[in-house]
Parts: C-alpha cells; structure tokens; sequence
C-alpha cells in the first residue's frame, strides 16, 4: 500500500522593520493555489513542490496536497494570509488522515501579527493534530532562522545548499529521500540544531565564491557520505531583520537516532561559523564611489557586457521597499548613457506612465513613496517607450518556469536610463524582466538592478563587472539602526566584535 504524504508550501521572509504588511492578496499576487489546483500551479516550476511531486512519482507516494503559498518578502503575514494557507495545512490534518508521513516546503523566517516564529507555531499545531508518530520533514530556505520551536516539532530538517537558490527541487528531493527511509522503517530521525551569539555569518550565505559557507557545504556532504547515520546537516545563514530572539545562523544535523555525536557536529560547525563571522566577499560602494567605479570602467573600455549595478540595500528580496531612489539619483545625475534600471515600484507613477501611453511625454513623482528617508521622490521628466502588463515567465535557474507579476508596468526612459517601473515589488532576479518590456540588458552598458545576490544568477553570465552599491535604504548591510526589541543580547555584530 502506498504511503500518504501530506504536503504543502506555505512560505515568506517576514522583515519585521518593514511599513508594508503582508496581506492574503499578496500572495495572489505572487504564487497562491489550493488542494487540487497546485499541480498546475506548479507546472514547470523549479520550486519545491515540484520537488515533491518527482519523489511521490519515484517512491510511489499518495500525496494529499493542500497549499502552495509564496509572496515577496515584507512585513509579517497577516492573519487572513494566515489563516487561509495555514489553516488549509491544519484542516487536512484534521480531516483528511491518518497519514505516513508529512513534507512541507517552509521559508524558516516567516512571522506573522501573532507568531514572531510563524513555522514553529505551525509545526507545533500540526504535531497537536496527527501525534507524535507520524514523520514530519520540512524544507527551508538558506536564510532560515531555525528556532528551538521548529527543531522540537521536526523530524527532518533540510535546507538549500545554494545562494542563489537554484536548488529547490532537489532539496525536497533530498528531504523526501530521507523521509521515505522513516516510512520503511530503516531510520528513526531526529534533529538537533545550535547556534552562537551572531545574527550575522557564513557571508551570509553566499555560494558564489570559495568562503566560510561553501566549506561547511563541502564538509557537510563529505559527513553525509561517510557517515551513514548523519542522514542530513543543513547549514542555515539566517535572516537578520526578523527582530525574532533566535534568529541568526544555524546548523540543523538530522541523525539516525540521538547519538551525541550529531550535536558535536553542529558545535563543530557553528564554532567555525563563529570564528568566521567577520570575512564577507562583497566590497559594499556607496552612491558616489559606484558613479566613480561605473566612470572608470567605461573609460578603461575592456571587456564585453554590461556593468550590473546591485542596489543592495533597497532588495525587494529582504522585504525592502523597492521603491528607493537614492542609487537611481546618483545614476541620472552621472547622465549615464545605454543604460537601465529595474525596477522601480511606484503604482501611481506606473498608472500615469500607463495611461499616457507609449511616445507620451510625462513628468512624474517617481518613487519614495513608502520611506522617503531610503530617497525622496524625484520628478522627472522622460517618454514613455513601452507598456506592458508586467507578467512574464522567467527563463533563468532561479525561478525557471515561474509566472512574474510586476502588475501595469512601463518602461520611461530619461535622458539616457531606461526605468522599468513596476506596479508590484519583485526583486530583479531574471533577464526577462527587462525583456518582456523591450530591453535587452545584453545591450546595455549599465544595468542596475534592486537585488542583493539572487541577480548573480542569471547576470554574472553577461556581465562585464559587477558592482554591489549599499546607498543606505532598508536592507543595507548596516543593521545598527534596526529598532531590534526581541533578539537576544549581547550579540554580534551589534553588541560584540
């Protein structure tokens, strides 16, 4: 008989200094289906549900599908998102078991009005309903901040091995390979997880160049491969602006039974974490010294491609507001030539954009609506060269085969800068987000885009250079103005060196 797998995704990187709440209408917006409708949902998706569906197929599986629940990163949930993605979760507990075994796809720094550890309050529902018997396994993302909560309720903790995150489906392939082993009885896992007195580490998290977190990954798949009672180490960089008590890097080690060996290994770990904790491989530039840098390139006029500008602090991606002007400032002041910026999300200047239509002539307010400490909206004046309704299918590994939702977008282009401007924050992680309104930044010798790392992706390919400008706004590496009132303390980098 096949076993019955309860599953789901519900997942969100709560910034809790974030003034945009997130609302159930966000997640429309972004990837939202239930029960019978999330394997089309999914369809061609590199996410992990996909994930899910191959191991079911493989390990012949029932899966009772519940909910599949994304939205871009901002404030903490509120309760209606809650209640309908959370609650289709715990209803099917409820209603529909008993089960084998349970996997769901979690982000692991989701806070809602009421749970400050969002997952862990899930879990902990889940594990009232169908008992202590029933193997639970969870996903995470690489900036999951892993509480006591979650390791408590969890049987098997797996998180990506990759920033950017191109590894989603097989994470929850490597989670369904351990989970289906418990079902047959051939392990008893159970998870430990430990940290240190840092919120920051492992660069946070980076895979992209030869650094802290690439050698614990390493080591980690060396362990696995030796060890065949070390069934899974997952190595968690954390998630700073979640103002939670333990948030923070984190080592999760799911073993074969209790042995203490599995916490030796994460105190292995987590020390080297610690002793680490300082090295970072970004040099951060401000507004100015970026302008500098962008001239300098240009005049050397070697190599082929763009210079890609990340506009760090304002990342969508960290619940950042996208909407700061401060980089975008600096760059129309250089008059920069062949170049483009996405995007900028401003819903009433991107309606007047719209209505005025393709060839208008415009002045508009753009930007800084939200904060305008992060850059104070610029009235500019440019044309308007294309409109679009902002969807598009991303092509690269990040999100390959994800519908985007920018909303009513237009492209107004000001002196020699092409703006995208966006009716619905997205960070800037894939070449057809310029494409599908016309640009082709392969062309372009400037191209700024609002993302912290995830842009590597699918830009480090076509780029001349890539430069990484902290101007200041929200999600800037500078965390000593944060209003922190729940984290722990003393704690680096805030308190201690």
């Amino acid at each position: 008989m096949a076993f019955r797998v309860l599953t789901g995704l519900f997942g969100h990187e709560s910034n809790a200094f974030s003034r945009l709440p997130t609302a159930y209408a966000n997640f429309e917006k972004y990837l939202l289906a239930f029960g019978d409708d999330v394997p089309a949902k999914i369809k061609g998706a590199s996410i992990e549900p996909a994930g899910v569906e191959l191991a079911a197929e493989e390990y012949g599986w029932e899966l009772v599908r519940t909910v599949v629940a994304w939205a871009t990163p901002s404030g903490p949930v509120a309760q209606d998102a809650w209640d309908a993605c959370a609650g289709a979760i715990l209803d099917a507990a409820m209603s529909k078991g008993p089960f084998d075994g349970v996997l769901l796809n979690m982000h692991g720094a989701m806070a809602t009005v009421e749970y400050d550890d969002a997952e862990g309050e899930l879990l902990k529902q889940l594990r009232a309903i169908i008992g202590p018997d029933a193997p639970v396994a969870i996903t995470l993302d690489l900036h999951a901040n892993v509480t006591d909560l979650m390791t408590e309720h969890a049987d098997i903790i797996c998180a990506y091995r990759t920033y950017p995150h191109i590894d989603q489906i097989e994470t929850s392939q490597r989670a369904a390979a351990v989970l289906d082993r418990t079902m047959k009885g051939d392990v008893k896992p159970a998870c430990v997880t430990v940290r240190r007195d840092t919120i920051e580490g492992l660069d946070d998290g980076r895979t992209t160049t030869d650094n802290p977190m690439t050698t614990l990954l390493k080591r980690a798949a060396d362990i696995e491969e030796s060890d065949s009672d070390v069934l899974l180490i997952s190595v968690q960089a954390g998630f700073t602006p979640a103002n939670l008590y333990q948030a923070g890097p984190t080592v999760s080690v799911t073993g074969n039974g209790t042995d203490p060996k599995f916490r030796a290994i994460a105190d292995e770990f987590m020390d080297y974490a610690w002793e680490t904790r300082h090295f970072d491989s970004n040099t951060y530039l401000s507004t100015d010294e970026t302008v500098a840098e962008i001239n300098r390139l240009l005049a050397e006029g070697r190599g082929k491609g763009p210079i890609v500008v990340a506009d760090f602090s304002d990342n969508p991606g960290s619940g950042a507001y996208g909407d700061s002007t401060l980089l975008l400032a600096g760059l129309l002041k250089a008059d920069f030539d062949n170049a483009c910026f996405g995007t900028i999300c401003d819903q009433d200047a991107a309606a007047e954009l719209v209505a005025a239509g393709e060839g208008a002539t415009v002045t508009v307010n753009l930007g800084g609506k939200v904060d305008a400490t992060f850059g104070a909206p610029l009235d500019l004046t440019g044309t308007v060269t294309k409109v679009t309704d902002g969807t598009y299918v991303a092509q690269g590994p990040r999100w390959k085969g994800v519908t985007h939702n920018l909303g009513p977008t237009a492209v107004f282009k000001v002196g020699g800068m092409e703006i995208v401007v966006a009716s619905n924050r997205v960070q800037l992680t894939e070449i057809e987000a310029f494409t599908h309104a016309g640009i082709d930044p392969r062309e372009r010798d400037i191209v700024a885009v609002k993302s912290m790392q995830h842009f590597r992706a699918a830009y480090a390919p076509i780029a001349r250079e890539i430069l990484i400008c902290d101007a200041g706004a929200l999600s800037s590496k500078d965390i000593s103005k944060l209003p922190f009132t729940r984290l722990r303390r003393p704690i680096f980098p805030l308190d201690l060196d």
